[in-house]
């Protein structure tokens, strides 16, 4: 029957193919990100410690080392505490050409609360987690194969990571890319961050927790006790107002680890569901429309002896094989769709500063439970589509159907209303709802990117170009060699034909940079009990740097080689946020520009010179509109 009508089955089969495939892509990125645990033993133990302070950019601020060796000593809820630090760029050099790579500095025992075996060698020891403590590293199995040609001997050898001789004490498995994505090589110590002086290890704000519940400690217990924990730390510390108002959360790992994703995941699922449920209804008012043209056939089977469970059943039969014939095809372009999404992800995190490993991202490829999920869909939307048209032309009017004349047959076709409102009539109103939903959704995304795209960002981004660049902290290991080394890479930069200008700063605009925690002008610490304190961003810096932006400077000046010098004053350039902050009046009343300040990492360590040892020149955030100098 449907070989007799090529062209009604063509386009009913590429509609549920359209819907059956874009559902079932997006059930299996969720299947693999959301729905399937984490590839660790006990996984329902594993938590991830958050804290939560809106002085310091809002939920999951990360710790300092003294406040996570404080909570460490004093948890019992916890078989073991962990922590690790943001990702950074490392540069591996020896036997062949040097490599850029994704580095992650994490405790000792952080293989131990995953419950992670090396694939080859051993894990960290306690002792290579101490300062002063030997230079070790752990490296992926993709690296062991792709750089060391999966030599199996490799372990205890020495490898050159940032021009620094370090023991390979362990290869991991393959697929392990904790804590995040695209990591090559795992360090010790994870607070000892390459971008600060060791003198702010202890203090500044650079790591994430993790942990491993007791055996019959329920996470409502190990939040109970993190509550208590955190009002403790507050009430030993009153000296460090920043932390005051924190909140120091317990949540589950996979939760944590997944957060970012699992809105987008399910509002797309959600989406490509309206999308099937669209051509459901678009086929049903086809098949009703068939049925109709059809009432001679079914009352001539009425009249030979066909009961209507039979005539129902040949009708579902028909929209089954439909519905079979649009999953395969579906499985097909769900198949073709999943290299998109397997290739966008990847991306998205890495625009990402920081981008967790998300579980699963690397293995969203159909299985068992996708092809089950397909198979039941498909035989859903069979039935959905093809049951209402069968109920309909299962009661034939004998009678009016067998006279002559098509127009006699389609009259005595059974007529059912709702409410007045004919079967086909809600079926049209059904898919005429569903789609100007789905429009008003794509209306309001596209207006919300077009007006992303015509936001200004602060700085001219046309024919910008940018490039990422690590030192080897061995070979560069003081700042006059790293000055140096940059000063001559902007000039050679500079004198490329058509290269305007150059500038080199520690992190892109719009992306994450440094953060201080006690900011004081004129020697007035900026905070107490009536006027809490505010985070900044700070960035390094050389001159040029807002020219080759093209970033308008309202008033003072830019930097210049010789505040780049060394024993030059410290100078700062901020931005109108913060002129408008401390002084309200701007851009009337008193002038920024000229007045003094300082920055600290810590009450107790008071404020730090700004110019001592790593940090020049100092900036706020982008976009950056103002200028200020501070001598």
């Amino acid at each position: 029957m449907l070989a007799k009508n090529p062209g009604f089955t063509a386009v009913a089969v590429l509609t549920l193919a359209l819907g059956i495939g874009g559902t079932t892509a997006m059930f299996t990125a969720i299947n693999a990100v959301l729905l399937k645990p984490l590839p660790y033993p006990d996984r329902e133990r594993l938590v991830y410690l958050s804290l939560d302070n809106p002085r310091r950019n809002g939920p999951d601020s990360y710790f300092t080392l003294e406040r996570f060796e404080e909570l460490r000593s004093a948890a019992r809820a916890f078989s073991a505490l962990g922590a690790f630090g943001r990702a950074e760029d490392v540069t591996l050099s020896g036997n062949g050409e040097p490599e850029a790579l994704k580095g992650a500095r994490v405790s000792a025992n952080f293989l131990d609360i995953l419950g992670v075996k090396p694939l080859l060698g051993r894990s960290f020891l306690s002792e290579e987690d101490k300062p002063g403590g030997p230079p070790v590293a752990m490296i992926s199995a993709k690296l062991w194969k792709r750089r060391f040609g999966g030599d199996p001997l490799l372990v205890g050898k020495t490898a050159s990571f940032n021009s620094q001789p370090t023991t390979v004490v362990g290869v991991l498995p393959r697929s392990f890319e904790f804590p995040f994505t695209g990591v090559d090589v795992w360090f010790t110590r994870p607070a000892e961050s390459p971008v600060l002086p060791p003198r702010f290890w202890r203090f500044v704000n650079t790591l994430s927790v993790l942990g491993r519940l007791k055996p019959g400690i329920s996470l409502e217990q190990a939040r109970a006790e993190a509550e208590v924990l955190n009002q403790a730390y507050i009430l030993a510390h009153p000296a460090n107002g920043l932390e005051q108002s924190s909140a120091l959360r317990v949540l589950r790992l996979k939760d944590r680890l997944v957060a970012n994703a699992r809105l987008t995941l399910w509002t797309l699922f959600a989406a490509v569901g309206f999308v099937l449920l669209i051509g459901c209804t678009n086929l049903a008012s086809l098949l009703l429309a068939r049925a109709a043209s059809r009432s001679r056939e079914f009352a001539v089977r009425a009249a030979i002896g066909a009961g209507r469970s039979r005539l129902i059943r040949q009708l579902l039969a028909e929209s089954l094989l439909l519905a079979a014939a649009g999953g395969a095809m579906g499985i097909w372009l769900a198949q073709w769709a999943l290299g998109t999404i397997g290739r966008v992800i990847p991306l998205s995190l890495a625009a990402s500063v920081n981008p967790l490993y998300l579980p699963g991202s690397g293995q969203i490829r159909l299985d068992s439970r996708v092809l089950a999920f397909t198979v039941v869909l498909s035989v859903a939307t069979g039935v959905l589509f093809g049951l209402f048209p069968a109920l309909g032309a299962s009661r034939p009017d004998l009678a009016g159907a067998l006279r002559e004349g098509s127009e006699a047959g389609r009259a005595t076709f059974p007529r059912r209303e709702v409410l007045g409102i004919s079967a086909r009539g809600l079926l049209v109103t059904a898919e005429v709802a569903l789609s100007i939903i789905l429009l008003i959704g794509a209306a309001l995304l596209t207006g919300s990117f077009a007006r992303l795209r015509s936001v200004d960002p602060g700085f001219r981004s046309a024919n910008l170009l940018t490039m990422k660049i690590t030192l080897p902290h061995g070979r560069y290991d003081t700042d006059q060699k790293k000055a140096g080394f940059f000063r001559q890479l902007a000039q050679r930069v500079e004198s490329i034909p058509g290269v305007p200008s150059a500038a080199i700063a520690m992190s892109l605009p719009t992306t994450a940079s440094l953060h201080t925690n006690i900011i004081s002008v004129e020697g007035r610490f900026l905070w107490n009990e009536s006027e809490p304190p505010t985070s900044w961003q700070f960035l390094s810096v050389t001159p040029g740097y807002f020219r080759t932006l093209g970033i308008p400077l309202l008033r003072g000046r830019e930097f210049t080689a010789r505040d780049n010098g060394p024993g030059a004053p410290p100078v700062v350039i901020i931005n109108e946020s913060f002129a408008r902050k401390y002084w309200p009046d701007f851009p009337r009343g008193p002038d920024p520009v000229g007045r003094h300040m300082t920055e600290g990492a810590d009450a107790r360590v008071g404020p730090l010179d700004m110019c001592a040892e790593h940090v020049r020149q100092l900036g706020g955030e982008s976009p950056l509109h103002n200028l200020m100098e501070v001598k």
